[in-house]
């Protein structure tokens, strides 16, 4: 399966699994039938109340404007506002990211969406297929000419499995209390290096995390490494959260 290599702004490399051919049609799929159900729902309410007393222009700007536009920019909108999710990829779990991890800019959206003319409706789809299945990350003429690809996120569920979740004995004690003052967040970007560091072996991902650790947590410990500090960090503060959960 072929992934995405991404730096993020705390120096930690994660990889993403793009998302295949099968995951990005069935998103399709799933936004076909959320349009079609508005256009059901629309001409029903059309055929109940008809024109009434609006003239024939006012009809038509209204249709424009509520069933034309929403249509046209279904897709464009919600990428736009909605971190590069539609409903159907958000569903399928998945999302539009600029191909060096960043978020796509307006441009690259509208770009994706322009395209989607060639790669999707005037060639039924077939074209964007093709072009998708010959290459590396599964890119349509939109995603190319955009720059972007598509990549799966990680579940609740998976991230469980990935996090470093340390076992206790009853006679644990923290070698380091004060990491309390650290936050959930804090502590996921401090597993994610020591993730990045044992799958890839490169030590730099730890640096910046264990010299700002030491200034904010007071901390004067030089002789232990960078992996076995940050491992102990996140230890503590499992233990020391659990107990507090547990008083609660």
């Amino acid at each position: 399966m072929n992934t995405l290599r991404v730096e993020t702004t705390q120096n930690v490399f994660l990889e993403y699994n793009l998302a295949g051919l099968g995951e990005r049609i069935l998103a399709f799929l799933i936004d076909l039938s959320v349009m079609f159900s508005y256009i059901w729902i629309y001409l029903s309410l059309v055929s109940m109340f008809g024109k009434k007393s609006v003239s024939d222009t006012e009809f038509y700007l209204i249709y424009f404007f509520t069933f034309i536009l929403p249509l046209s920019m279904y897709t464009l909108v919600q990428e736009v506002f909605f971190n590069g999710q539609t409903i159907g990829k958000r569903i399928m779990h998945i999302k539009v990211v600029n191909c060096d991890g960043r978020q796509p800019s307006l441009t690259q959206y509208v770009v994706r969406w322009l395209f989607r003319m060639i790669d999707i409706w005037a060639t039924l789809g077939i074209l964007g297929i093709i072009v998708a299945a010959t290459n590396k990350y599964y890119q349509r003429l939109g995603d190319l000419a955009a720059d972007t690809c598509l990549i799966k996120l990680k579940s609740a569920t998976q991230l469980t499995r990935q996090v470093i979740i340390p076992e206790f004995d009853k006679l644990y004690q923290p070698k380091y209390p004060q990491v309390l003052l650290l936050s959930d967040t804090d502590i996921n970007y401090i597993k994610e290096a020591v993730l990045s560091y044992e799958k890839f072996g490169n030590e730099e991902v730890l640096v910046p995390f264990v010299k700002k650790l030491k200034e904010l947590l007071n901390i004067q410990d030089s002789k232990s490494n960078h992996h076995s500090f940050l491992r102990q960090i996140i230890r503590d503060y499992t233990y020391l959260t659990s107990q507090e959960e547990e008083k609660v």
